[in-house]
């Protein structure tokens, strides 16, 4: 049995906790708000983001950041992409030599094009980093279905200890030493299942968002490659996997905001409306500065930018897609 602590009680970070604790750790979690915190201690639930789901007594929270690292030497960060770099340096004063930071969030800093990894160890070098990455909604691990994904750390040892502490009979981790992969395939699939779900509600065929979904895989593996990543992670959970899902399914905020704009025919107003968290709204932006950085060709992320923020339509980036120089297969 090992201590966990998880930072972030939203949907994820709560599925994260329970199953942690089946699979017999003790979880803390943090939060801000003192009615989350309450609730979990109190009724023994997350009233604000997984109400139908009781949490056993062995999941405690706290609003004092402090105590998570008083209590646990693993800890979870489950907030997202963009609010990482401000959680890691609120973080910074109670690391410790043996703490390790698990960065569950999935996609790249708008801002800076930088992994999460990469400002981990600019913010908190001393402690050890590792990824988890991987299909998965957060409803469906949280009650218990079925599902696998990626851990990954690049110090020896650690990516393994983690899926032993993590693993039950219904949630499997892999592991792996390539801590880029899971990064890259965690981020840019949330650009293509945007792509994906616009080619759905614009009723471009199955065909079309097979091609787009495969080329989409290409992106993600150029870019990874570019970034000292190994193209064998990407055939995984991390990569292909998450694709699998994140680019099929309604269930995937991603997909069902590209789908509100295929149907719409135009994104300017579906952005304005949105409320959701939708990762790949940033990561978009993030990735294509990353990818020209280094000189890598990835157009369908390079459209996906030119709708959501230049205003281009859908049947002019398609066309534009389709108008593209013939190649050998292959990335």
């Amino acid at each position: 049995m090992q201590k966990i602590g998880i930072i972030g009680t939203g949907i994820f970070g709560t599925a994260l906790a329970l199953t942690a604790t089946r699979a017999g750790n003790q979880v803390l979690c943090w939060d801000r708000k003192t009615e989350i915190v309450r609730a979990i201690n109190q009724k023994h639930v997350n009233e604000v983001h997984l109400p139908q789901i009781p949490l056993p007594e062995s999941i405690t929270a706290t609003e004092n950041l402090q105590d998570i690292f008083n209590f646990a030497d693993i800890i979870l960060l489950v907030v997202s992409a963009q609010a990482t770099r401000s959680v890691l340096q609120n973080i910074k004063p109670y690391i410790k030599a043996n703490t390790i930071v698990v960065l569950c969030a999935k996609g790249i800093e708008m801002e800076s094009g930088k992994m999460l990894s990469e400002i981990a160890a600019e913010i908190i070098p001393e402690a050890t980093i590792a990824v988890l990455s991987g299909p998965g909604f957060a409803v469906d691990i949280a009650e218990c279905k079925l599902a696998s994904v990626t851990i990954a750390c690049a110090k020896e040892g650690i990516a393994k200890k983690l899926t032993e502490c993590l693993g039950t009979k219904s949630f499997r981790p892999y592991s792996t030493k390539d801590i880029i992969s899971p990064q890259i395939g965690g981020s840019v699939k949330n650009v293509i299942a945007i792509a994906s779900g616009i080619v759905e509600g614009a009723r471009l065929g199955d065909g079309a968002r097979a091609a787009l979904i495969t080329r989409g895989l290409t992106e993600m593996m150029r870019l990874a490659k570019a970034l000292g990543g190994n193209l064998t992670t990407l055939m995984g959970m991390c990569g292909l996997g998450d694709l699998v899902l994140t680019a099929n399914c309604p269930q995937s905020r991603n997909f069902s905001f590209g789908y509100e704009i295929g149907t719409s025919g135009q994104a300017k107003e579906v952005l304005a409306n949105n409320t959701r968290t939708v990762e790949g709204i940033y990561t978009a932006k993030a990735v294509l500065k990353r990818a020209r950085e280094l000189n890598v060709e990835m157009p369908i992320c390079e459209i996906v930018n030119r709708i959501l923020f230049e205003g281009i339509s859908i049947n002019a980036a398609m066309q534009e897609l389709m108008s593209r120089p013939y190649k050998e297969e292959g990335f």
